[in-house]
Order: C-alpha cells, then sequence, then structure tokens
C-alpha cells in the first residue's frame, strides 16, 4: 500500500507543525511514533479530518484494520470530499479481502477526483482480482496516460495482462516499470516470476541476481536464485519466506486459487470422508498449514476440536473471520507438532509440505503428534526419479517436488502404515495441470515406547 498521500488542494493544507512531522514519520516507517503524535493532535484538535485519516492508516499498519477502518470513517464523515481516504480506505479493504466495499471505495475516489491515479490503481487491482480483467486494463492504461510515469501502474498493468496469457506484452510492462524504478526488489521478483512461468529460465535467473545485488540478504532472492540456477537447495524454503510469500498474497489468496481450480482441499478431504467415514464431530484434527481455512468449512463436521496452524499472519486473519476453528496458531509446522504429542486423531496439509525439501522432520513430528491410529493425509507436487534423483528438487517458483518412492520411504521411517500415495491433478499452470500426489497414512496402533 502506498504511504500517506495528502490532497493537493490548499485549502485542505496542513495548519499544524505536529501533523507534517507524523507524516514524515510515517512515510520513513516509524509508525508507531506517528501515530502517537497523531493521538496528540486529536486531543487538541478532535476534528482534525488529516490526523483522523492518517491514525487509521497507521492502526491498519499496526494491525489494527478495523480500527482503522473506523478512523477513516470517521474522517469522511466530516469531509465527505477527502478523496484521499477514499483511497486509503479503498486500499485496506482490498488487503482484507473485502473487494466490492474497496470497489466502492475506490469509484467515490474516482468520483470526487476522476484523473486519481492511485484510485484507478487501486481500483484495477480489485477488478483483477474479481477476474474483471479488461476492465481492469482498460483502468490501469488510462492511469498510464495520465502519469506515463507511474510505476505501479505499469506492474499493475503486467499483473493483468499476465492473468489474461499475454506474457510477453506483461515482461514488457514489468520492464518499463523497472526503468522507472530501477533495483526494486518487488518489480524483480515479479518479473521472475513471469519469466521462470514462461520458462525463460535464465532470465529469471538473472532478474534474482539483481535483486540480490539490490537485497543481498533477502532469504527469498537467494532461494528463488537457488531453484532457477539448480545450487545446492537448502532442506526447506526459509520461514521467512513462508511467511513473506503469503502475507503477500492473503488479501488475493483465494481469487488466484479460483482461477488456478485449486484442488487440494477438496482432494484432502474427500481422502478424509474415505479413510473416517461420515463425520462423526469427534474427532481432534490439526489443519497444518490451514492459510485463510479453506479446509475449515470440511474439516469442521469431523472435528470435536480444530485447530489451525500457519507462518502467516494474514493467511490467519482470514482464517479467524470464517469462524470454524476452535484455535488458529502463528507457528512453524514441525515445531508445533513435535511440542502437542499424541494430541490429535488427524493431521490433514494441502500444499504445505511443499515448500519442505527433506520430508523426513514432518512426517516423523507428524508421527510423534498423532494419537494411536490416527491419520495423516497430505498433498505435494509430484516429481519423477529422473528430475529428483535424490527424492525431492527444488522448482524455479521456490517450491519443491517429490517422488512417489521417497515419499513411501520417509513414511515407512516415521513407522506409518497403510500408506497410500495417488497421482492426482492439484491445480492450473498457465494451462496445464500440475502433478501432484496425495497421501494418506496411518500411525501405529500403538506408539513404541
Amino acid at each position: 500500500m502506498p504511504g500517506p498521500t495528502r490532497s493537493r488542494n490548499k485549502s485542505h493544507g496542513w495548519t499544524n507543525g505536529a501533523l507534517e512531522q507524523a507524516i514524515r514519520l510515517q512515510r520513513a516507517g516509524r509508525v508507531a511514533e506517528a501515530a502517537e503524535t497523531y493521538r496528540r493532535v486529536l486531543a487538541v484538535r478532535p476534528d482534525s479530518v488529516e490526523a483522523l485519516h492518517f491514525l487509521g492508516l497507521a492502526e491498519h499498519q499496526e494491525g489494527r484494520s478495523e480500527a482503522g477502518l473506523e478512523l477513516m470513517d470517521r474522517a469522511i464523515g466530516l469531509r465527505p470530499d477527502y478523496a484521499d481516504a477514499f483511497v486509503n480506505r479503498g486500499n485496506v479493504l482490498k488487503l482484507l479481502g473485502r473487494l466490492d466495499e474497496a470497489e466502492a471505495s475506490f469509484e467515490e475516489a474516482l468520483a470526487l477526483r476522476r484523473d486519481d491515479v492511485n484510485a484507478l490503481n487501486g481500483l484495477a487491482t480489485v477488478r483483477r482480482e474479481q477476474g474483471r480483467l479488461t476492465e481492469a486494463a482498460e483502468g490501469l492504461r488510462r492511469a498510464i496516460a495520465i502519469r506515463p510515469d507511474s510505476a505501479e501502474a505499469h506492474q499493475n498493468l503486467c499483473n493483468v495482462l499476465a492473468s489474461q496469457g499475454d506474457i510477453e506484452d506483461a515482461i514488457d510492462a514489468q520492464q518499463r516499470a523497472l526503468v522507472l524504478r530501477p533495483g526494486s526488489p518487488n518489480l524483480l521478483r515479479r518479473l521472475g516470476a513471469i519469466l521462470y512461468a514462461r520458462g525463460r529460465i535464465d532470465e529469471a535467473a538473472e532478474a534474482y541476481r539483481q535483486w540480490l545485488e539490490v537485497e543481498p540478504e533477502s532469504v527469498e532472492a537467494k532461494h528463488l536464485y537457488i531453484g532457477c540456477t539448480g545450487g545446492e537447495a537448502p532442506e526447506r524454503a526459509p520461514d521467512q519466506l513462508v511467511r513473506n510469500v503469503f502475507d503477500r498474497m492473503a488479501g488475493s489468496f483465494e481469487t488466484v486459487l479460483a482461477r488456478l481450480e485449486y484442488r487440494a482441499p477438496t482432494l484432502v478431504t474427500d481422502a478424509v470422508r474415505a479413510t473416517v467415514g461420515d463425520p462423526p464431530g469427534a474427532m481432534d484434527v490439526l489443519d497444518a498449514g490451514c492459510g485463510t481455512g479453506l479446509c475449515g468449512p470440511l474439516l469442521r463436521p469431523h472435528a470435536r476440536r480444530l485447530i489451525g496452524v500457519d507462518l502467516s499472519a494474514r493467511m490467519l486473519d482470514h482464517a479467524r473471520s470464517r469462524q470454524l476453528y476452535d484455535a488458529l496458531v502463528e507457528a512453524e509446522l514441525s515445531g508445533y507438532l513435535r511440542e502437542h504429542p499424541s494430541q490429535f486423531d488427524l493431521v490433514v496439509s494441502a500444499d504445505t509440505l511443499v515448500y519442505f525439501g527433506a520430508l523426513e522432520e514432518p512426517t516423523q513430528a507428524a508421527a510423534r503428534a498423532l494419537r494411536a491410529g490416527g491419520h495423516l493425509i497430505f498433498t505435494v507436487e509430484r516429481s519423477d526419479e529422473a528430475n529428483a534423483p535424490d527424492g525431492h528438487r527444488l522448482h524455479p517458483h521456490g517450491r519443491y517436488s517429490h517422488t512417489e518412492r521417497y515419499l513411501l520411504e520417509v513414511l515407512a521411517e516415521a513407522r506409518f502404515e497403510d500408506v497410500a500415495v495417488t497421482e492426482v491433478q492439484l491445480r492450473k499452470e498457465a494451462g496445464l495441470w500440475v502433478r501432484g500426489s496425495l497421501v494418506v497414512a496411518r500411525s501405529p496402533a500403538s506408539h513404541a515406547a
């Protein structure tokens, strides 16, 4: 989300030096200090629409989005023509996944300032997530016509064109954005993703190499560069990478997966029903890597107690809104499993173990967390022996795939029984189905002492 923006109308200009100081702090990332300054201003001037607006944005940046929206609404109530507040309100609503409300907020901003490029950008990103790609592209081309130097508009156009399958024009738009904002890690990350999706792996690697020049310590850039160049891969993706990826995707996650015809939650929960029968509602169930809670509605009928674990706080926020889980925990999966021995009858994981190469640690931790006779059910991406002689390999997109032989070996080592591995289709990428494995395994009827 862009930093605080101020109306250019001088009649709405800042007259209080404290407000000027606070906005500088907020732009510099010192959000807590800025928020405290806004509160001091409001103690003296409770009707300061600028302080209400920017304190609302600060509350969102500090993870209190609903409180932030209330403050922005108060500002808009006092000044109904406050276009900037409508834009930032739309941005917050978009990140919360409330797309219809976000769309209305951006449209209000455009009714007040028809050539507001920030509002056009925001509205286009909402329409992309709604699947209204033609409208999104038209809005972004209008934004670029108004402000050709808007790197954000070029980047957003790249995303829309990529969603439409117009990959070459998408790459061109992203490269234009990079000309305007050279060395931007976010732009280089996105360019690399589009290039590898097109099969241009060497060029993707070059984008990630440039990213590493700018941010040498970036775990995400290092991981993706290794995936493109075939270097020695870590045993699993770094926690910070997983957090970054899913925090970034949280708002649009389910819309994107719907476009990809994502099937993992259905595959996993169908396997649950086939394995344990009709929902008795008597099991203690762990949704390992629960994300936004896509498995939750399908698992709840089976569960006396349903726990979700994920590394991404933003994904957990979305899962929490479903009101299906008895607890949602921000934690690393293997560590959580180890710390909860013999507490679950069922552990499910839909496409979470794709961020692990070596599966010994999570499968042994799952065996520890399951009660005797409990079940582990999960999906991973599938590899052939010729492409993954060690049993797993890291791909340019940053995820791992696994061979069936390797899956059987690690589950046997963890003492699982009745292991079944079925080839499945997980989702579509570039119009083609991604091959996966659906795994069902049973913990021994009695655990070794």
